[in-house]
């Protein structure tokens, strides 16, 4: 009998499995098709499942081998979109980032354009709270900041939703396969 470790991926087993044709009714078909389905399996899946089940291998030797397989093949469909959208994050953050480090640079070009000589007292914004243009300058930022992080949240709320939404979509064109 066969011995397929739970741990094993499903590459590892290729060279164990075996290529065989066989022949059923169509009313077999259909009902080995209906519980893969059910499962979530393959229809090869599926029938060394039942075939092992029919010969009185326990299921819950079987099962968390299917299981095993199953959550493998989720993982890897799902893969490539999470590296998609890792990728688009990481790219939005970079372009955020260099647009913002462009804009500092064009205001500190106009501060030292305006007036030269106090270039780098007109630059600094004071941490003293009795300072009222410092402190509405960094409420400003403070602000902005927030204002930003709000706008990026709702964003990606968004666009989650519309992952899920494709995600429910996807799913339900599998069952109706």
């Amino acid at each position: 009998m066969l011995n397929n470790p739970i741990e094993t991926s499903r590459e590892s087993r290729y060279g164990v499995t075996r290529k065989k044709h066989i022949s059923i009714t169509l009313e077999g078909h259909t009902q080995i098709e209906r519980w893969a389905t059910e499962q979530g399996l393959t229809f090869s899946a599926a029938i060394e499942s039942l075939a092992l089940i029919g010969m009185g291998r326990d299921e819950a030797l079987t099962l968390p081998t299917l299981i095993s397989s199953l959550l493998e093949r989720i993982v890897h469909r799902q893969f490539n979109r999470f590296a998609h959208l890792l990728s688009q994050t990481s790219i939005a953050a970079e372009a955020v980032n260099w647009k913002s480090d462009y804009l500092m640079l064009q205001l500190i070009r106009q501060e030292a354009d305006a007036d030269p000589a106090k270039f780098v007292q007109n630059m600094a914004v004071s941490s003293d709270p009795k300072d009222q243009v410092a402190s509405q300058i960094r409420r400003m930022r403070d602000e902005v900041a927030e204002a930003a992080q709000k706008a990026a949240v709702k964003k990606h709320k968004r666009r989650i939703q519309e992952i899920v939404l494709l995600a429910a979509a996807l799913k339900e064109g599998e069952t109706d396969e």
